[in-house]
């Protein structure tokens, strides 16, 4: 009996061990999801005015492997993020500034964590964007709570998405 419960035991580590799979198509519930402050929105994935507004149906695709992920959606070009949590470089999309992303998997959340100029120009002040995702238990609701930090305020936003 005891060799049994832990062959048992042994045969159930590797399902809970498993971190979330965010691949899909999700949909953005405007109704559950807090407007994004507006000294930030430009950081964020809900820009006024394009595509991703609270009342406009905003869809985002995510790919994920066992190494990495990518997302695309109607306000971003391609974002692709190795989960290794090591820090990897780039320029702001305005060319004019570097961006730092560090994307890692500890246990069923993802986070990005995004530091960068404020005002996109060398030598303002720097923003820290930390993302949050996580799963409901039934993997039909994805939820992202960031929390972007600058020098005299911390702002907080929670985005809700549905599985399609």
């Amino acid at each position: 009996m005891r060799k049994f419960t832990l062959a048992l035991i042994a045969a159930l580590i590797p399902v809970s061990a498993m971190s979330a799979d965010f691949s899909g198509t999700w949909v953005r519930d405007s109704a559950r999801s807090k407007p994004v402050p507006y000294p930030n929105y430009w950081l964020t994935r809900v820009t006024p005015g394009a595509g991703g507004g609270q009342n406009q149906l905003y869809v985002m695709r995510i790919q994920q492997s066992a190494t990495d992920v990518q997302i695309s959606d109607p306000l971003h070009n391609l974002r692709s993020y190795a989960l290794d949590g090591k820090p990897r470089g780039s320029r702001t999309d305005t060319g004019m500034g570097n961006v730092t992303t560090t994307a890692a998997m500890v246990g069923d959340t993802m986070t990005v964590t995004t530091v960068q100029p404020y005002g996109g120009m060398p030598g303002n002040v720097t923003v820290t964007a930390t993302d949050r995702w996580a799963l409901s238990a039934d993997g039909t609701e994805l939820t992202i709570t960031t929390v972007s930090e600058l020098p005299a305020t911390r702002l907080n936003n929670i985005e809700v998405f549905k599985k399609q």
